[in-house]
């Protein structure tokens, strides 16, 4: 009976686990997201005020 309380306490914090280290995936994949978007947007930027010295 010993064992299956401790596997099942095992169980457990194994399925804890799983779910912190889904939510920190989660948290580094937004923060990703939004560091793409935010070189995406300084990229376009940075092209558009290109074309403004081009043709000024």
């Amino acid at each position: 009976m010993r064992k299956n309380v401790s596997l099942a306490r095992l169980i457990e914090s194994n399925k804890e686990n799983l779910n912190n280290n889904q939510m920190f995936i989660d948290l580094i994949e937004e923060k990703v997201h939004r560091k793409q978007v935010e070189m995406q947007e300084r990229h376009l930027t940075t092209t558009n005020n290109l074309s403004w010295e081009k043709e000024g």
